[in-house]
C-alpha cells in the first residue's frame, strides 16, 4: 500500500458507497472527585469511603505499586481547563476526542477505584453499583455516542450476578467488565455463573488489562519498574486466554463473546500454538475434548504465526486482518 497519492486528484472525486466508522472500544471516564459518587452511595458507604478510603489487594495502601511515567498516565493536554483529572469533563472530551475524530460510538471502561480489586468485598459491591449508575447519569444519558459497561467485582460472584441482573433490566449497557488479575485464573468454575448469565443476556464479557488480584503481576514475582509491570499486562492476557480455553469456558458457553481490551494481539498465535502442542502431548480427560481452538480459524493462526516470524509491513497488515477475522466470528 502506497503512503502517497499515486494518481492525479480529480476535480470531482466519486463519493464512497460507505464511510469509515470509528468505534472507540476503550474510553476511560474519570471522577472529578470521589464526592461525585455520593448521590449513588448510601450514607454508610459514603462515611466508609471518607473515613477509610479504599484498599486494594496489593501490599501498598493509598497508591499504586509503581510510580507512573506521568500523572495518571495522561498527556499534558488531556487535563480539562475546568479542573479535575483527564476524562472527567464531558464537554472537553467532545471537543478533544469525540468530535474531531468523528467517533460514532465510544465504550466506557471505568478504572476509578479499581472496583474489581477491592479488599472489602461489601464495599466493592457498593462501589460497583455506584460507578455503574454514575456512568448512566453523567455520561451515556448526556452523550448518546457513549455506551456504558456493567462493572462487576468478579471475586464476589453472588454480588456480581445481582448487579448484572439489575443493570440488564435497564437495557442501557453493552457489555460486562471483569478484571484479568483476579483472585484465581478466570477459567475457574467460581466465575462460570458470570459467563452463564452473560451468555443468556447476549452481553459480551470485556476483560480490560490491569487490576490487582493479591498476587505479583508476573510469574517471577514483583518487578522493579513500572515499565516491567506494564509489559506484564500482555503476559496476563495470555495467561487469561489459556485459563479460559483449557478450563473449557468456550466449550461450555459456545455463544459467549469474550473481548480482550488493551492487551494487544501479537501474543495470540504463539500462545495458541503452545497450547495445542501441550494438549497433544499431555492430553487428559480432565481438560478439553478437542484441541484448544476457542473458535479460532486455523488458517488465521498460521498466518499470525508467520507474521510473528517475519514482521514485514505486508505481514503485519495480514496479521491484523487475521486477528480481526479470528476474534470476530
Amino acid at each position: 500500500m502506497s503512503d502517497v497519492i499515486d494518481r492525479p486528484v480529480l476535480e470531482q472525486e466519486p463519493s464512497a458507497n460507505s464511510r469509515l466508522r470509528i468505534i472507540d472500544c476503550d474510553i476511560h471516564p474519570s471522577l472529578h472527585s470521589r464526592a461525585d459518587l455520593n448521590p449513588f452511595l448510601s450514607q454508610r458507604w459514603q462515611d466508609h469511603l471518607k473515613t477509610y478510603g479504599d484498599h486494594l489487594r496489593t501490599p501498598y495502601i493509598g497508591t499504586t505499586p509503581y510510580p507512573r511515567s506521568s500523572p495518571l498516565i495522561a498527556r499534558r493536554d488531556a487535563w480539562p481547563p475546568t479542573g479535575g483529572p483527564p476524562g472527567s469533563d464531558l464537554a472537553f472530551m467532545r471537543k478533544q476526542h469525540l468530535d474531531p475524530f468523528d467517533v460514532e460510538f465510544g465504550i466506557l471502561q471505568v478504572l476509578d477505584l479499581f472496583i474489581f480489586s477491592q479488599q472489602n468485598l461489601d464495599f466493592g459491591a457498593a462501589i460497583q453499583r455506584a460507578i455503574n449508575e454514575w456512568q448512566l447519569a453523567n455520561w451515556s444519558s448526556r452523550e448518546p455516542r457513549l455506551k456504558a459497561s456493567i462493572l462487576v467485582g468478579q471475586d464476589d460472584t453472588e454480588a456480581a450476578i445481582a448487579e448484572i441482573e439489575r443493570c440488564a433490566k435497564l437495557g442501557q449497557y453493552v457489555q460486562i467488565n471483569v478484571s484479568p488479575r483476579a483472585n484465581e485464573p478466570l477459567g475457574r468454575h467460581r466465575y462460570w455463573p458470570i459467563y452463564a448469565r452473560a451468555e443468556e443476556l447476549g452481553l459480551p464479557v470485556g476483560i480490560h488489562v490491569g487490576g490487582y488480584g493479591g498476587h505479583a503481576p508476573t510469574g517471577g514475582g514483583w518487578p522493579s519498574y513500572y515499565a516491567e509491570e506494564h509489559q506484564s499486562n500482555a503476559h496476563t492476557m495470555a495467561a487469561t486466554l489459556s485459563s479460559l480455553v483449557i478450563e473449557g469456558v468456550p466449550e461450555r458457553f459456545p455463544r459467549l463473546k469474550i473481548v480482550f481490551i488493551e492487551g494487544g494481539f501479537g501474543w495470540i498465535s504463539s500462545t495458541m500454538w503452545r497450547m495445542d502442542q501441550h494438549f497433544e502431548r499431555f492430553r487428559s480427560p480432565a481438560v478439553l475434548v478437542g484441541f484448544p481452538a476457542l473458535g479460532f480459524r486455523r488458517s488465521a493462526l498460521r498466518l499470525q504465526d508467520a507474521a510473528e516470524r517475519n514482521r514485514t509491513r505486508e505481514n503485519l497488515q495480514r496479521q491484523r486482518a487475521g486477528a480481526l477475522q479470528t476474534m470476530i466470528p
